[in-house]
């Protein structure tokens, strides 16, 4: 078991999370700044989707058989690279709210 030490300053910020222990509050804490990350990458994807009226791995197809028009210009790139890397951080972001889900569900000892 790790240590933790919570500066006095937050003791009455901390009584009104959610949570009977601080464990509960630290996963409480935890799940809800994963869940705002989801949200903020999920609406970034949502409006590269508007934006190419296709899911990302329907853009990667349609770049390697050249049917993304000016699939060389820099902002056609720079969708790419960052709609793939978005794609990439909403499935870490949802392997670690997993993984959060299943840490508040073990008892701990």
């Amino acid at each position: 078991m790790k240590v933790i030490r919570v500066p006095e300053s937050l003791d009455e910020i901390l009584s009104y999370l959610d949570g009977d222990s601080l464990d509960e509050k630290l996963v409480q804490l935890v799940a809800s700044d994963l869940t705002r990350r989801l949200q903020v990458c999920s609406d970034r994807i949502v409006a590269f989707e508007a934006k190419y009226g296709m899911e990302f791995a329907d853009f990667a197809r349609a770049w390697e058989v050249g049917e993304i028009p000016s699939p060389s210009s820099h902002q056609s790139e720079a969708d790419y690279m960052e709609w793939e890397s978005l794609v990439d951080e909403a499935a870490l972001l949802r392997t670690q709210l997993r993984k959060v889900g299943q840490a508040s569900a073990t008892p701990r000892s």
